[in-house]
């Protein structure tokens, strides 16, 4: 009996010894990604980009992680340390400067490789045309939301072109803020009648209309622009990912979702 329990130990260590060894083998044999290419990226262009990564997944390798925010939440959390990223789209040129003088981008790494146009969306249930911006000041029109424009760039561009309209002090009461454009979209498609929104034309969802095109002389170009951190000077694969976004196959991916590559 003591032989048959002495036996039974070396079997079970035996079998516990294949099982590691297996399991070290099965880990060897998978493939090293490599190092997370991390994007913070203007919440608008979140889609686009993460399509764009997956282009590049597909004939480089790697991994990337996205935080999708608006452009100015993005710069300050970047500036203050609060998160970490190895590229920085933003929405507009303000919040790359200011990153630039920040120190953490240097300006000769910036590009500017698409564009939006700005539009007046309403829920699609409740949606009427409009004829021009001062068509907000009348008494139909209850609320209109915008994204905070000391921190959403769409939210700048919005006051912008109806300060040039000449019709902010008349709607101005009206006027409600978002801090992203997601989260805008998600509020416009489920408010009531005489509820109103701008937004860039790319981020028109499920369940709003599109009722005016804003003109874009009312404001700032709707650029964005994109650039790597210096912290991440050394990493060869983030600059290589930087440089397959001006390539024809990831501005395709921009051009499919409605941006502006001209």
């Amino acid at each position: 009996m003591r032989h048959l329990g002495i036996r039974a130990a070396f079997i079970v260590g035996l079998s516990a010894l294949m099982v590691l060894g297996l399991g070290s083998r099965a880990r060897a044999q998978q493939p090293d990604v490599g190092p997370t290419i991390t994007i913070a990226a203007a919440n608008s262009t979140c889609d686009a980009i993460a399509r764009v990564g997956e282009l590049f997944k597909a004939r480089h390798g790697g991994a990337f992680a996205f935080i999708c925010k608006a452009s100015g939440r993005l710069a300050k959390g970047l500036i203050g340390s609060s998160i970490e990223a190895d590229v920085f789209i933003s929405a507009n040129r303000k919040w790359m400067d200011t990153m630039i003088e920040a120190g953490l981008i240097d300006a000769a790494t910036v590009s500017s490789l698409w564009g939006n146009g700005l539009v007046v969306a309403a829920p699609s249930a409740h949606a009427q045309a409009l004829g021009r911006l001062d068509d907000l000041a009348a008494p139909a029109v209850r609320q209109i939301m915008i994204g905070d424009p000391s921190t959403a760039p769409f939210g700048r561009y919005s006051k912008q072109a109806l300060e040039n309209a000449g019709v902010w002090d008349a709607v101005r009461p009206k006027v409600v803020t978002r801090k992203h454009i997601t989260l805008l979209a998600e509020n416009l498609a489920a408010a009531g009648p005489g509820t109103y929104g701008m937004l860039f034309s790319t981020n028109v969802s499920e369940g709003l209309s599109a009722v005016l095109d804003v003109p874009a002389d009312l404001h700032e170009p709707a650029r964005y622009f994109s650039a790597p951190l210096k912290a991440a000077a050394d990493r060869t694969d983030v600059h290589a990912f930087v440089r397959f976004m001006a390539e024809p196959e990831a501005l395709k991916a921009f051009t499919d979702l409605g941006f502006k590559t001209d």
